[in-house]
């Protein structure tokens, strides 16, 4: 198995984070390199990443989230908010295609950031509309997910009921089963 494929399958969504243990500059750096070499249709690259840093900043992002991630995300030192612009990558077809930019973006910065050891996780459980309004994220701009990021911690320290699912084996579905030849739901071997 090439590297590049052993870092995707053995990439997890944990949620432990070493505590009181910021990531340098450098870290940082590199995550967003990698977000930003993301494909993008047209190169128009619709993103923003705005990094919750000051303790007010982090505060405002942490009461954004919801119930389920404040068990857990509060703990990570890096933050952020993953913004589109939707003008900037018109809809085509029925399609917002500044979406599957930014999803491409966001799994760019967690196969990197799994590469070099750390925790990256994405959330939808967050409030858009509050991290919009703390940030003064502009109205034409749309607050897509969260992201947290940090070295790893230890499972033990989770709540139990968060501990349960960094625990839990990961699995996918066969190739089989979400693949189609021809004709939606015709089998692809």
């Amino acid at each position: 198995m090439s590297k590049l494929i052993s870092a995707i399958h053995d990439r997890r969504s944990d949620r432990h984070f070493a505590p009181n243990k910021p990531l340098d500059a450098e870290t940082v750096e590199a995550l967003l390199e990698a977000f930003r070499w993301a494909p993008s249709s047209n190169n128009r690259q619709p993103w923003r990443v705005l990094i919750a840093s000051s303790a007010e900043a982090q505060r405002a992002y942490d009461d954004a989230l919801s119930a389920g991630n404040k068990q857990w995300a509060t703990v990570a030192p890096l933050k952020m908010a993953i913004i589109g612009v939707p003008e900037e990558q018109p809809e085509k077809n029925g399609m917002q295609n500044y979406l599957l930019d930014l999803g491409m973006a966001m799994q760019n910065m967690m196969v990197q950031g799994y590469a070099m050891g750390l925790t990256v996780h994405a959330m939808a459980g967050l409030d858009g509309e509050k991290i919009a309004k703390a940030f003064n994220v502009p109205a034409n701009a749309k607050v897509v997910a969260g992201m947290v990021a940090g070295h790893r911690g230890r499972v033990e320290d989770l709540i139990e009921e968060v501990r349960a699912k960094d625990l839990k084996p990961r699995t996918r579905k066969a190739v089989a089963e979400f693949t189609f030849r021809d004709q939606y739901g015709a089998a692809f071997k």
